[in-house]
């Protein structure tokens, strides 16, 4: 990659999204550190926008600091991955049974047309765009409640766990799978069977801790 863009909050964006995506292809693995003159050389960005970068990948839970060690990629404990889906599930689960059903027509159109974009991505397997758009979508998803406050906890709660989420982006079988089950959540809502929705969302938050879990779970 060359030198990044002219802004600082341009150059911060561009190296955030490439750390992001070696992390998410495993060029970078849970707990290696990233070295900060190693950054400076690879994108001839200055020091504190390569610290400005890491530090917004820390805000999102992708990168941790360590005394004496400066940064490396978070890894999370199986008991920590535990605690974060139970967190996950009760929001989730308390959310989509609280979708206005029959569902506001305008909503609903937003909906299919954010569904339609994830799909997009995962076609072309733009990765920084599926993750866009799949954020995008469960976010057009839980404003049917109408409960700006639950939205936001699930906003929370989604970001903590980003670290464990990403890895699993690079697997066409996984993304796939989130396609289909966007859809099948679409026609749940459709019918108003928020019960089986409310099941869906559970399953569907599964795969990626399962693909972290078995890679990196109980790792020394």
């Amino acid at each position: 990659m060359g030198p990044v863009g002219t802004s600082t909050v341009e150059a911060v964006s561009q190296i955030v999204a490439a750390l992001e995506q070696d992390i998410i292809f495993g060029f970078f693995l849970p707990k290696q550190r990233l070295y900060e003159d190693e950054m400076i050389l690879r994108f001839s960005a200055k020091r504190h926008v390569v610290r400005a970068a890491l530090q917004e990948l820390e805000r999102k839970g992708i990168v941790e600091r360590k005394p004496s060690r400066g940064a490396v990629v978070r890894y999370f404990s199986r008991e920590e991955v535990d605690s974060l889906y139970e967190l996950r599930r009760i929001l989730h689960e308390a959310a989509t049974k609280r979708l206005r059903i029959p569902a506001d027509p305008d909503w609903l159109a937003e909906l299919k047309a954010a569904q339609r974009a994830h799909a997009a991505a995962v076609a072309e397997r733009n990765l920084g765009n599926v993750f866009v758009t799949n954020t995008a979508f469960h976010r057009k998803l839980f404003e049917g409640t109408g409960n700006p406050y639950l939205c936001e906890a699930i906003e929370l709660s989604n970001a903590k766990t980003h670290g464990i989420r990403s890895h699993g982006l690079g697997q066409p079988a996984l993304l796939h799978l989130a396609e289909r089950e966007h859809l099948r959540m679409i026609e749940r809502v459709e019918s108003g069977d928020l019960a089986d929705l409310a099941e869906l969302c559970i399953r569907h938050m599964q795969p990626a801790r399962t693909f972290y879990e078995e890679k990196y779970c109980g790792v020394a």
